[in-house]
């Protein structure tokens, strides 16, 4: 009898040895399971935010592409104010203010033969005077840094046409996101024949090019 009740008590011991080993093996797949899943999910959410940093990022830079070329015509649009102001307060001279390529680094205005800011000129002399200044706002002379001119337009091209009192200012420059293309081009005017045929830089992209285009009316008096 003793025998038989010691024989059940080892039997029962082993088989509640290998519930606790089959539990315990259970256990540690499960968590070989579990932290199998975490690594998973931590690289879904890690692809998720860089997927999210990359458009934020590329929205950024479309963002400061926008605001540069809209800063650009700004100064554009100023420069041929300027130029229109200075014809208006020289009207007889109007002819004299006509150029094509302005801004051209390799051929360049040359200096006046009297600086009108700070001494009396006469009209022809004042004409000769304002577009050197302009061309020199135009490429942006008055603001240097170390690597150059800083202010003014990029790769500018500037065209002035004059014809009995009609007058047209052409201000191209270079962009950093394409032009947009109007599906009703602009009627040609006397300034467009010309400035297409001035040579640009080789890494110019024609579809880079921003231009803009003011036709206005000056009396002779």
């Amino acid at each position: 009898m003793s025998g038989g009740l010691i024989g059940n008590a080892i039997a029962a011991l082993r088989a509640q040895d290998g519930a606790a080993g089959a539990a315990s093996t259970r256990r540690r797949c499960a968590i070989c399971t579990q932290s199998g899943v975490g690594m998973l999910e931590f690289l879904v959410a890690l692809l998720i935010f860089s997927v999210g940093m990359i458009g934020l990022m590329s929205a950024q830079l479309a963002g400061k592409k926008a605001s540069f070329d809209a800063i650009q015509r700004s100064n554009a649009t100023a420069l041929v104010r300027d130029i229109v102001e200075r014809m208006r307060a020289n009207p007889g001279q109007a002819m004299a203010y006509q150029v094509v390529g302005a801004g051209d680094e390799g051929s360049r205005l040359p200096p006046p033969d009297a600086d009108c800011g700070v001494t009396d000129c006469g009209a022809e002399q004042l004409a000769a005077f304002d577009l050197w200044q302009w061309e020199s706002l135009l490429v942006g002379e008055s603001a240097r840094d170390a690597a150059g001119n800083a202010g003014g337009l990029v790769a500018p091209r500037a065209c002035i046409r004059s014809a009995d009192g009609a007058v047209d200012v052409v201000v191209s420059w270079q962009g950093v996101t394409r032009a947009v293309m109007s599906a009703q081009p602009a009627a040609p005017t006397v300034c467009d024949v010309g400035i297409e045929d001035i040579s640009l830089e080789e890494t110019d992209e024609a579809s880079l090019r921003h231009r803009l285009t003011v036709s206005t009316f000056i009396a002779r008096r």
